[in-house]
């Protein structure tokens, strides 16, 4: 099992990359790919096309490091750079596909092998039932756990602006899976009636 750099070893890394060894940014690309790859095939629909982004997006963070500032985490700023390259290619292509989040691959797995069924069930359900430009949002804050502030630098939009979609984007979500359950729960009912006659 590959042993990922902590955040001052990353600060290390990114230091040592940006005086030219360029053999220090390999840690990052193995720690971040799972990350920057499942933000850019929420955008763009082909897995080919999506690794080439994800590549490109890699490229673009090493020759672009030195924009790189503290303030943030580097996930964040890797985020940002994913989600401009995949709507820039989207922008090229004049099209704006979305695909299953791949979830696994984006963060490790802290549960027992049942509780993360169903908990990725949830998540699938979950996004399933949004809008294509709230799908983003929620895999920011609910798949990779970034903060309010992480998710405004990533999309460019303010911090009260991301809190009043989360809220919104939440309040709309509860009362769609409380229906589904109520449907749910009717149906079984009949289905039960049913056996009883």
């Amino acid at each position: 099992m590959a042993s990922f750099p902590d955040k001052d070893a990353e600060q290390q890394l990114i230091a040592e990359t940006l005086d030219g060894s360029s053999g220090s940014f390999k840690p990052l690309v193995e720690k971040y790919w799972g990350l920057v790859s499942s933000i850019i095939q929420k955008y763009i629909k082909n897995r080919e096309t999506a690794a080439d982004i994800t590549q490109e997006a890699f490229l673009a963070a090493y020759t672009s490091l030195g924009q790189y500032k503290h303030e943030h985490s580097f996930s964040p700023w890797l985020a940002k750079i994913a989600v401009n390259k995949a709507l820039e290619h989207l922008r090229r292509e004049k099209r704006s596909p979305f695909t299953d989040f791949d979830l696994a691959t984006a963060v490790s797995s802290r549960l027992s092998p049942e509780s993360a069924i169903d908990e990725r069930q949830l998540f699938d359900e979950c996004l399933a039932c949004l809008p294509d430009k709230l799908q983003v949002l929620f895999i920011l804050r609910h798949g990779l756990e970034f903060s309010y502030e992480d998710m405004a630098y990533v999309l460019d939009l303010p911090v009260g602006s991301i809190k009043s979609i989360m809220f919104r984007m939440r309040n709309q979500l509860k009362e769609i899976l409380e229906s589904r359950n109520r449907c749910e729960n009717a149906q079984l009912s009949k289905e039960q009636e049913c056996d009883v006659k």
